[in-house]
């Protein structure tokens, strides 16, 4: 750092040329001086650059007010009579109906494809209430999530997707799908847990996690991969809008060799030597939910970049697993083996 500074500055050719034994100890007080003036200056830097995240922030934020104040008044009808859509009773009769019709597929693992999952008034609402990109998350401009409830967004959004987020997911879709997926969950059990342990953990209280809305655009990859080990069901539900192609849904992979992941984070079958085979790709139709068990073989997607460059793919996305505290209790209490494969991939790494 010194160097490079005196480097910078031209007096390393300066002192250079002045050196002598006899200056070393006369120019220890110059060093000091220096070190501390790139201290400030470093310091001087930092401040500068959260100054500066701090005003983009405070810039986002002003663009989200405005959008809200404009959505508010354009949507002000619908908000009046959203509540005659977003019927509880309706709506789940709907959901279960749907999701009880729906077959199980087995091959490469066990999934179901649920058509007309919400009643068409209800999916046009959401429709409506998705929100502009700026309410967004703004890490990555391919890859934009947004959770709820939000800080700040339309009183519309607030309200369809809330009811969505908190009521929907789970209190109707998640105990139709763990009804559904009762037997290969009990098989699912087995394999990670052992069979001697499958009604302690087809017993523990399933809960929806991880829930958001994710937006998606060209040039966006996601290599064939399992969900996190704690996530028992996966659940995404398209959100394809009037005019949407249904093409760059979610691929569904067998895995050659297939075997369990040996820790607990997102694993990539083809990082552990595994190869993967695309089997299909579940199209992106409207008002359709996927739901498949995370315990084999993979899945992943794929928007090309020469996609068209409006193109934008809607989607909610929640897992539903174990509580966590009752899941870790039952891993502390497994056989060493077992307990094991659920360590974290770094601890792996490190044996």
């Amino acid at each position: 750092m010194l160097r490079s500074f005196l480097t910078r500055t031209g007096l390393a050719e300066y002192l250079g040329r002045l050196w002598r034994p006899d200056l070393d100890d006369a120019l220890k007080p110059v060093r000091k001086d220096v070190r501390l003036l790139i201290g400030q200056v470093e310091a001087l830097q930092a401040s500068l650059a959260q100054a500066q995240q701090l005003a983009a922030r405070a810039d986002r934020t002003a663009a989200q007010v405005k959008l809200a104040a404009v959505l508010n008044r354009e949507q002000c009808q619908t908000v009046a009579r959203a509540g005659e859509w977003l019927d509880s009773a309706r709506v789940a009769a709907h959901v279960r109906a749907a999701i009880e019709s729906a077959p199980i597929i087995l091959e490469p693992y066990e999934h179901m494809v649920v058509e007309d999952l919400l009643p068409r008034d209800v999916y046009d609402l959401l429709i409506e209430a998705i929100p502009p990109e700026p309410f967004f998350d703004d890490r990555d401009p391919i890859k934009r999530n947004l959770r709820f409830p939000m800080e700040l967004g339309p009183t519309l959004t607030a309200m369809a997707w809330g009811f969505f987020d908190e009521i929907v997911t789970a209190q109707m879709i998640r105990p139709a799908v763990l009804a559904r997926f009762h037997e290969p969950l009990g098989h699912h059990y087995d394999s990670i847990f052992g069979a001697e342990q499958r009604a302690r953990a087809a017993a523990m209280p399933h809960h929806v996690n991880s829930g958001r809305l994710m937006l998606r655009r060209r040039g966006y990859h996601l290599d064939p991969h399992r969900d996190p080990k704690h996530s028992m069901l996966t659940c995404l539900v398209y959100f394809a809008r009037p005019g949407d192609d249904e093409a760059y849904g979610t691929e569904i992979f067998s895995v050659a060799n297939d075997t369990d992941a040996d820790y607990k984070q997102t694993y990539y079958p083809e990082q552990a030597g595994h190869s993967c085979t695309l089997v299909k790709v579940v199209p992106f139709r409207p008002n359709t939910m996927l739901v498949f068990l995370n315990s084999r073989g993979a899945h992943g997607a794929t928007i090309p970049a020469d996609a068209p460059e409006s193109l934008a793919r809607y989607s909610y996305q929640f897992y539903i697993g174990p509580e966590k505290e009752a899941l870790g209790t039952l891993v502390r209490q497994l056989p060493e083996a077992r307990r094991r494969m659920w360590q974290s991939k770094d601890s792996r790494d490190q044996m």
